[in-house]
């Protein structure tokens, strides 16, 4: 049996899903509610693989699949429905490799509600910053989980995750004496992060994720 960590990233490259990480299953159950744990979800399950998204390509493909099908901006979340779409793929490519799987989805309606942030520290994809957001050590603040499937295969290691924010004066908030949680993520504050620039996303795509009701409303009217 693969790897089931190499199965997603193969799966999902190209996507603009493509910072692919995991942990294993005991790391994951140490902080998972009781509910959510692996023996409850998935009995014989081995590691947690996690998915994200990091700068502008995920949403030019997005924006790419619009333009070819319009129906798309019908929907009620458009973007999340691309990202399942794509999360999709991963799926295929679990079951082919006889993997069994539970996921998680990061959308707005998704079913289940995981912690993403824990998922992401988890894998060591990035530690908490002094706005709330976890910071890549690449990628800055401009990088989202999109997806995390409780897996029965072997997954790898957990990444050794740098802190980017150690030693850092906090000019993003103007000192860590002013750090507070996700809802202090404003754009200026992301863009006031000293790592991760070259990852910013498109204004449009702030936009969206800032105020998608009006965003999703202009990008309808064409």
């Amino acid at each position: 049996m693969r790897n089931a960590t190499a199965v997603v990233r193969e799966a999902l490259s190209g996507t603009g899903i493509d910072v692919i990480a995991s942990c294993g299953a005991a790391e994951y159950d140490a902080c998972a509610p009781a509910h959510f744990r692996s023996d409850r979800l998935l009995p014989g399950a081995r590691g947690v693989v996690v998915a994200a998204s990091a700068g502008p390509a995920l949403w030019r493909g997005f924006r790419n699949e619009a333009d070819a099908r319009p129906g798309l901006w019908d929907l009620p979340h458009p973007y999340d429905a691309f990202v399942a779409g794509l999360l999709a793929r991963a799926d295929a490519a679990l079951e082919a490799a006889s993997v069994r799987f539970v996921r998680f989805e990061a959308a707005v309606e998704a079913p289940v509600r995981v912690s993403f942030v824990a998922l992401g520290r988890l894998a060591g994809l990035g530690t908490p910053g002094p706005f709330g957001l976890l910071i890549h050590p690449e990628h800055g603040p401009w990088w989202a989980l999109r997806g995390a499937w409780i897996v029965d295969a072997d997954v790898e290691p957990s990444v050794t995750a740098t802190i980017p924010c150690a030693g850092c004066a906090a000019p993003c908030i103007g000192g860590w004496a002013r750090a507070g949680g996700i809802p202090e993520a404003s754009p200026e504050v992301r863009g006031r992060c000293v790592v991760g620039q070259g990852s910013r996303y498109d204004d449009e795509q702030v936009a969206y994720h800032y105020d998608r009701a009006a965003t999703l409303a202009r990008l309808r009217r064409g």
